[in-house]
């Protein structure tokens, strides 16, 4: 069980990963050495990644959602099929989920045809075995930071649709060694780009004064956690996304262009939770809401 000192150095972790220890310690009033072995520790259970936040809007890419409902389809099929999603090289986000749909993935790409190309291959290999499948456009997505019960207003990053910085091979490949691994020290980076520390610092500042690297967080999941993604049909509406942005256990809400609008995502720790939101966002007179629950995140690979 958490207490206030786990739950001070995960909200500052999720504010800013790359908070060097003595960062750390100032905010929490820890230790170095007590900060050491208690991250160590939230390694364990808890903490999963550093994770990078890269405005991948401004690389010239776009997410693309996808939900998949499967029919008739045997378990060494399926096993098959989620190893050809996760391991396709478009796939950023791949869930395994219950309701009117059975896997939720999340393509990204820089061009329709490469989109297409992907949902030829699928249903060359696997149509048979999805009668029907919903596919969408993001065109904002935003982040609200995990306030971990400390009673912390929640801070957001948004990313959407803009035009695109040029940014040199050497840069792409920083941000990809970023991305999953924002702690990872400069002397290391230097070592698999071959050049110097200084150099590393530099160029993370310019993709920061660029706006393509927008800050850095934790990924984290609790045991008593459950996953939740409401999919909503609404006209657009500003109260709506305000209030959504109020709620403590909304993580992202995604804005689309497809069969439904917006999407939210949810971590819940009691089914009332679910209802009590649920119900509010009805009185926001949405035309329709789709709920899904998620049980397997097989695959997560923002970029």
């Amino acid at each position: 069980m958490l207490d206030q000192k786990d739950k001070k150095i995960l909200y500052e972790l999720e504010l800013d990963s790359r908070q060097s220890l003595s960062q750390l310690g100032k905010k929490t009033l820890l230790k170095k050495e007590t900060l050491f072995h208690r991250i160590k520790n939230l390694e364990k259970e808890i903490i999963h990644s550093y994770i990078t936040e890269i405005n991948i809007y401004k690389l010239g890419y776009i997410y693309y959602p996808i939900l998949i409902k499967l029919s008739n389809i045997t378990k060494t099929k399926e096993e098959k099929l989620i190893s050809y999603l996760k391991n396709h090289p478009q796939t950023a986000w791949l869930t395994i989920c219950e309701g009117n749909w059975n896997i939720n993935l999340t393509l990204v790409s820089k061009s329709i045809s490469e989109i297409k190309e992907f949902l030829n291959g699928l249903e060359e290999k696997f149509g048979k075995y999805i009668p029907e499948k919903n596919i969408f456009i993001t065109s904002e997505i935003t982040y609200l930071k995990k306030a971990f019960s400390l009673n912390k207003e929640k801070q957001q990053v948004t990313f959407k649709s803009e035009t695109p910085s040029v940014i040199t091979d050497k840069e792409l490949k920083l941000l990809r060694i970023l991305s999953t691994n924002a702690r990872m020290p400069l002397i290391e980076i230097s070592k698999k780009l071959q050049t110097s520390p200084k150099n590393i610092a530099y160029s993370i500042k310019k993709l920061e004064k660029q706006k393509i690297i927008t800050g850095s967080r934790i990924q984290t999941s609790f045991p008593e956690t459950k996953y939740y993604k409401i999919w909503i049909s609404t006209k657009e509406n500003p109260e709506l996304i305000k209030f959504l942005r109020t709620q403590e256990q909304i993580i992202w809400i995604t804005k689309l262009i497809g069969k439904y609008d917006l999407s939210i995502e949810l971590e819940i720790t009691k089914e009332q939770e679910l209802l009590d939101i649920i119900n509010k966002i009805k009185t926001f007179k949405i035309k329709n809401y789709e709920l899904i629950q998620i049980f397997n995140e097989i695959k997560i690979k923002y970029f």
